[in-house]
């Protein structure tokens, strides 16, 4: 499945112009706000909405991550989520991340970026919350420091899956009192409980 960058502004509310992250054909999916699916006898067969929840763990929330170049914090990045996922081959991660970023950025802008790869060794999608408070340079499309990243990382045959969830991780956490919001995390802890909270709000 082709994974260029694509332009997704369209269906998120309240998403700032230039609003951009790597993901092909959502719409073609699940329709712009996560209604249904394709089916054989044409139209839309429902699918369950996917929660942030379902794929977050406390363990994976990693504070106080260091402001380094852009190489040498995914590196980071990577070292911290195979911590906790050991099952995932961390230099093929790590390969895979870099690549994705040297096709086009996923700092999406206003200090959020989305990074995302499809590894071996999962048995099952997983969400990683990264938070930077100094801020670094991910070559984001607008120019400004990253402070904020969620990490997407999807097993081969959860592909279309990983697309539904990168939509709905972008219409949840792009609004900008949504970014105020989390910022204002005193530690991990809180930042998943305000994930969770901001994730219940959302019915698609």
């Amino acid at each position: 499945m082709d994974l260029r960058p694509v332009a997704l502004t369209d269906g998120l509310p309240k998403a700032r112009p230039g609003l951009t992250f790597c993901v092909s054909s959502v719409y073609n999916l699940h329709g712009p706000r996560g209604s249904g699916l394709p089916n054989a006898g044409g139209g839309l067969k429902k699918v369950p909405t996917l929660r942030l929840g379902d794929y977050l763990q406390e363990n994976l929330v990693l504070w106080d991550l260091p402001s380094l170049d852009k190489p040498s914090f995914i590196e980071e990045l990577v070292a911290r989520v195979v911590a906790v996922l050991p099952a995932v081959d961390g230099k093929e991660l790590l390969n895979r991340l870099l690549e994705r970023e040297a096709q086009q950025s996923t700092g999406i802008g206003d200090g959020l970026a989305l990074p995302h790869a499809i590894v071996r060794g999962l048995e099952k999608t997983a969400l990683a919350v990264g938070r930077c408070r100094e801020g670094l340079d991910f070559a984001a499309l607008d120019s400004q420091p990253v402070d904020l990243l969620f990490l997407l990382l999807s097993p081969e045959e959860a592909r279309d899956e990983h697309l539904r969830l990168l939509a709905r991780l972008a219409r949840i956490v792009s609004p900008e009192e949504t970014l105020a919001e989390l910022r204002s995390a005193a530690g991990p802890e809180e930042l998943f409980r305000m994930l969770l909270e901001q994730d219940a709000r959302h019915a698609y």
